[in-house]
């Protein structure tokens, strides 16, 4: 009984954060949103930070699961390496993730403030590097190139994001994340 009101707070807490963000949430708030009270979401979850770290992975999860197939495609190296990166931009970009990636953003804006309480997840975010490094590494870079070029595409695609949220120009960001993943790839190898 109590995993199941457990998942059911955070499905609705999942869909409380994706439709009016973080940055004013209260515990008292958001429980209150939810039809519970901040004394059973702290039971549940530790901290406000833990329920939206959690919420932040169940909202991928449920709503955007293209972010994670098209990650692990790439790792695992299902196709020509151009055609898997592209892919993963295109699951990462699709018009239906625009909710995501504002919420994404805002919460990076919190975690990078330095604030200890959202250290899981910058953590979280920290790991869209791995599977791109494992698949660099496969393809016969050396660990620390793979990490550094995974680093390298994270933070281009980032800006993309960025980019494609603040001005809505589909096709010139499209456009630029091509030019850029053919430069990228040719570097690669």
């Amino acid at each position: 009984m109590a995993d199941g009101e457990r998942e059911r707070l955070l499905r609705l807490v999942a869909a409380h954060v994706l439709e009016h963000g973080v940055t004013s949430l209260t515990l008292r708030g958001l429980a209150g949103a939810v039809g519970s009270n901040h004394r059973m979401l702290l039971y549940y979850f530790g901290s406000k930070e833990a329920l939206v770290g959690e919420a932040l992975r169940a909202v991928g999860d449920a709503w955007f699961p293209g972010f994670a197939t098209a990650w692990a495609a790439l790792e695992r190296g299902e196709g020509p390496l151009r055609q898997d990166l592209q892919d993963v931009w295109s699951a990462i970009a699709a018009p239906g993730n625009a909710p995501f990636l504002r919420l994404f953003f805002e919460v990076f804006g919190q975690a990078a403030r330095g604030d200890d309480r959202w250290a899981g997840v910058l953590g979280d975010i920290a790991d869209w590097q791995r599977p791109a490094a494992a698949r660099f590494t496969r393809e016969g870079l050396a660990p620390a190139a793979a990490r550094a070029r995974a680093t390298e595409l994270v933070a281009l695609w980032r800006g993309l994001q960025m980019t494609l949220l603040t001005t809505g120009d589909r096709t010139a960001v499209d456009g630029v994340q091509r030019q850029a993943l053919d430069a990228f790839c040719a570097r690669v190898g």
